[in-house]
């Protein structure tokens, strides 16, 4: 057994003495709440929160949240956080819309100068908490005002329209037929490649895998269930669900996905098993702007344009979507799937209240309020369950 597979496998108190039964009753407990969620909204909407219609749009908003999540989850993982993400959406976003107005909607030039301005920012960031030594909350609570400000000086504080029918087409277009079966045919295979490892696996983790496959399977074919009987997979679900299982192969299958989960569980026997902890700090942050510039790309086009506030608030969702999907913000735990599922139920909610025209003010103290109950159970989870009161 490797340095780093002692790490993970035998984690300290503070991180994973509860992360495999918590992720297990965690999941079945989020996937159960998602269902409460819908069928709470099913009866106050008169059945239209469950038509194929409004699922298909659901979906279509969760993918955006979803892929920044998963890469929040990624810096979250190795006890880090990104506040800048909002802001570096509403960035890569403007960039793109004026890229777009400038070239003529040319997606071959839109998407590198997007990828491009995301890689800068991600080091940017990753370069003051790698090699500075400065905490990622104040990093990125910097970098939250800066790039904000960066694109209200662009686009000098008005909506930027112009984009062309390729970006469109990934924010706002279908795919039907092959290419939708063949991403649903990826998706089954990622949901079932866990299982290729029960005959080496613990009698723990075999349980866990069955689970989490289970899981993924189900979630699938209620996909497909919407998907087909509305007008297609749309595309930004599409890309979040290859994104998604891409990342979480590379999570549980690979070395580097066992220093993320190590790093955020001890920074100093990560040192001693030899991980260069500063690189893999500066590449999740250069992951986590890349994964946001993708979304950014979908939400401009889902738009065709692009307003100076976009983004906003985007990295709450997202910081809520990975800590109720089973993440630590310790660091050491936390699972794509239940990422995804996290940002499933912040956007079931928000979507549910739209349609109840309920107050945006009140949207967001629902949203605000699910947050703290969430750190709030990840907290008590790391004093034993046991509650404590600062004097």
């Amino acid at each position: 057994m490797s340095k780093v597979d002692n790490i993970v496998d035998k984690p300290t108190p503070t991180s994973a003495v509860w992360s495999i039964p918590t992720l297990r009753v965690g999941m079945a407990g989020l996937a159960g709440a998602v269902a409460v969620v819908w069928f709470v909204f099913y009866l106050a909407t008169d059945g239209v929160f469950l038509t194929d219609r409004n699922l298909v749009n659901l979906f279509r908003q969760t993918a955006t949240t979803g892929i920044v999540a998963i890469g929040m989850l990624v810096v979250i993982a190795q006890g880090e956080i990104d506040l800048s993400v909002g802001s570096l959406l509403g960035l890569v976003a403007t960039v793109v819309a004026m890229t777009e107005s400038a070239t003529g909607g040319s997606l071959v030039v839109s998407l590198p100068v997007a990828i491009g301005v995301g890689i800068a920012c991600g080091m940017w960031n990753g370069f003051w908490v790698s090699f500075l030594g400065v905490p990622s909350f104040v990093v990125t609570l910097g970098g939250l005002m800066i790039f904000r400000g960066l694109s209200l000086v662009l686009s000098e504080g008005r909506t930027i329209a112009g984009i062309g029918a390729g970006i469109r087409f990934l924010g706002e277009g279908y795919l039907t037929g092959i290419a939708m079966f063949s991403v649903l045919a990826i998706g089954l295979a990622f949901a079932i490649l866990p299982l290729l490892r029960l005959r080496d696996a613990a009698p723990k983790r075999r349980a866990l895998y069955v689970w989490r496959t289970l899981m993924l399977v189900s979630a699938l074919i209620a996909l497909v269930w919407a998907t087909m009987s509305y007008r297609g997979l749309p595309v930004p679900v599409a890309i979040a669900l290859l994104l998604a299982g891409c990342i979480a192969t590379v999570l549980d299958n690979t070395p580097w996905g066992r220093h993320v989960y190590a790093v955020g569980a001890s920074r100093s026997a990560s040192r001693i098993a030899g991980i260069n902890i500063r690189m893999h700090l500066i590449g999740s942050f250069v992951l986590v702007a890349v994964i946001c510039s993708v979304a950014a790309v979908l939400v401009a086009g889902r738009l065709g344009s692009v307003p100076p506030d976009a983004g906003q608030f985007l990295e709450l969702n997202a910081i809520a979507a990975v800590v109720i999907g089973g993440a630590s913000l310790y660091g050491g735990t936390g699972r794509v799937g239940g990422a995804v599922l996290g940002a499933l139920l912040t956007q079931s909610l928000l979507n549910g209240f739209s349609l109840m025209n309920i107050p945006t003010a009140y949207q967001y103290g629902a949203s605000g309020l699910v947050l703290m109950i969430a750190v709030f159970v990840d907290v008590l989870s790391k004093r034993g369950r046991h509650v404590f009161v600062r004097l």
